[in-house]
């Protein structure tokens, strides 16, 4: 198994995308491909090739191909013997490797409330691209390590002000007054698939939805929140650090309305 002992694979030197197959088909695979071409181009174009994008989706497409029934999959791109990403001259699409892992989808814990603690969130210069999903979660395992307790499933992400940014597997979104609000892009914010359809479909079923900061102090007096990501769809939150949240019957109903719409 060369790949999983490559450079990119050690050093984190690669971007990738995780979602879900159902019944062998790629959920949402449009989305998922046009963020992961963005991606590539960004960290190893330009290419030679003009009609690389056409090469990339073929070969990510062939690599599924043996894949069936409901799964993860999880899709990652890097170039071999990158040294550093450095390079002096344009490459070849053919330059680039792919490697397809996945694993069996279970939906059993899909209702399951999601307990998260919250840390400081890691420095990211301010050309940090939003779309990119690289390889590299160093920081996140020590982050766990060092901030997880007891009961707590995963971490929520803070600025210097306490704003709130992410989980370190989903976007969040914060309810008050009917109205949703979650983190606007940026260097430590993922342009998450899911969030993308959950903010398109939110004209149905709240009164409004907008990007802007939510601070910890606003999360504790919300009425709701929610994580999403493509594995999962969109997931209550059950506490943050020692703050449990209620949910009334009517939001728990929103609510399914609201999954089973992103998920179709």
């Amino acid at each position: 198994m060369a790949e999983n002992t490559s450079r990119a694979f050690l050093y984190g030197e690669s971007v990738f995308s995780t979602l879900r197959m159902i019944d062998g088909k790629l959920m949402d695979w449009e989305l998922h491909f046009e963020r992961l071409k963005k991606s590539v181009e960004y960290l190893y174009g330009p290419f030679l090739e003009e009609n690389w994008e056409h090469f990339l989706r073929q070969q990510l497409e062939e690599k599924c191909i043996a894949e069936s029934g409901d799964k993860v999959i999880r899709l990652t791109v890097y170039r071999e013997k990158a040294r550093g990403l450095g390079r002096a001259n344009l490459i070849g699409i053919n330059q680039l490797r792919i490697s397809v892992a996945s694993s069996s989808l279970d939906d059993s814990s899909s209702d399951k409330r999601i307990n998260l603690r919250t840390a400081p969130a890691e420095s990211r210069p301010h050309w940090w691209p939003s779309f990119l999903k690289a390889g590299n979660y160093l920081f996140t395992i020590l982050s766990q390590k060092l901030r997880l307790e007891s009961g707590d499933d995963d971490l929520l992400f803070l600025g210097p002000n306490d704003e709130v940014y992410e989980s370190s597997v989903a976007n969040i979104f914060v309810v008050r007054n009917n109205k949703l609000y979650t983190a606007p892009l940026g260097p430590n914010v993922l342009d998450g698939i899911m969030r993308k359809k959950v903010i398109q479909a939110s004209s149905v079923l709240f009164d409004s939805c907008q990007e802007v900061a939510s601070t910890l102090d606003q999360v504790y007096k919300a009425d709701a929140v929610f994580g999403t990501n493509s594995v999962r769809g969109p997931f209550l939150i059950g506490r943050v650090n020692e703050h449990s949240f209620q949910y009334k019957t009517e939001f728990l109903d929103q609510f399914e309305n609201l999954r089973r719409n992103v998920l179709e």
